[in-house]
């Protein structure tokens, strides 16, 4: 994993002038404006326009890379890149979470089950990462479809029932 996969993720590029910060706006003299202290201005009730802007596709990338490895080692090098010391880089971790089925349990009846609920395959599930329950491995969701047994298989009906 790269060293900085989490200034990757979570930075982009700044979106330019018309963004600027309030203190550069005191050039501009608008009825809009307030005065605020001895040397700022500032709009009022203007929108926040900047915000935390996440480009999570490296991140996808670096999990399709590792598909067949075990999770553990694929898990380790994640926590090796993105140590809780930095709030950012947790944030960033929370987000592997989103894209793998890592804490997979086999049910009394052999269904795959994933917080509680039973795993069905849904074609959308194009960006997705499960960990396979028999050998650890990290696999693709396309691969999900072949290996769910066969009570996992089955519609849901309305209701769920």
């Amino acid at each position: 994993m790269r060293a900085d996969m989490f200034k990757v993720i979570v930075e982009r590029p700044r979106w330019g002038a018309s963004h600027a910060a309030s203190p550069k706006l005191k050039g501009h003299r608008t009825p809009e404006n307030q005065h605020i202290g001895l040397k700022r201005h500032a709009r009022i009730a203007a929108p926040y326009t900047k915000s935390l802007n996440e480009n999570l596709r490296p991140l996808v990338r670096f999990l399709r890379s590792r598909r067949g490895q075990k999770w553990d080692d694929v898990f380790s090098e994640i926590c090796a890149g993105l140590d809780t010391g930095s709030t950012v880089k947790m944030h960033v971790r929370l987000h592997v979470d989103d894209f793998v089925f890592s804490r997979i349990a086999v049910g009394r009846d052999g269904e795959w089950m994933w917080q509680g609920r039973v795993i069905r395959f849904h074609p959308a599930m194009r960006d997705c990462f499960f960990v396979d329950p028999a050998d650890g491995l990290l696999k693709d969701c396309r691969e999900l479809q072949h290996r769910l047994p066969p009570i996992n298989r089955t519609p849901v009906r309305k209701g769920g029932k």
